[in-house]
């Protein structure tokens, strides 16, 4: 079976890459593919609690994101080095993840066939 880890890089809200990604990810993991995400850097903020898109007239992701367990993504991590940067722990994230760090991002890389960053 194929692998695909998904790299969230961007901010929420300042554009469909978000909501996109995850379309994909979960159509990834509805085709049966082994999906994960991975969020880095200002990635991070996508799964920061009570988010407000209006503002860029967007819809909301969160219930995208609290889906994913319905489509089999359980592996879900972020970067330590990133939440710390910005002042923020997995507790304030809106679903539970693996934070993880340079060594084990870089094993990540190694395990999955493709690696997909927006």
């Amino acid at each position: 079976m194929k692998s695909a880890l998904f790299i969230h890089r961007k901010p929420p809200h300042s554009s469909l890459a978000t909501r996109e990604t995850l379309d994909a990810a979960l159509a990834s993991a509805a085709f049966g593919v082994d999906t994960a995400l991975l969020f880095v850097d200002d990635g991070v903020f996508q799964l920061r609690k009570q988010q407000n898109p209006d503002a860029a007239q967007l819809k909301r992701t969160a219930p995208m994101f609290e889906a994913l367990d319905l489509y089999g993504v359980e592996q879900r991590f972020v970067c330590a080095k990133s939440l710390r940067q910005r002042g923020m722990t997995t507790a304030d994230l809106i679903i539970p993840v693996q934070a993880v760090d340079a060594t084990e991002i870089r094993a990540l890389f190694a395990r999955f066939d493709h690696l997909l960053s927006f």
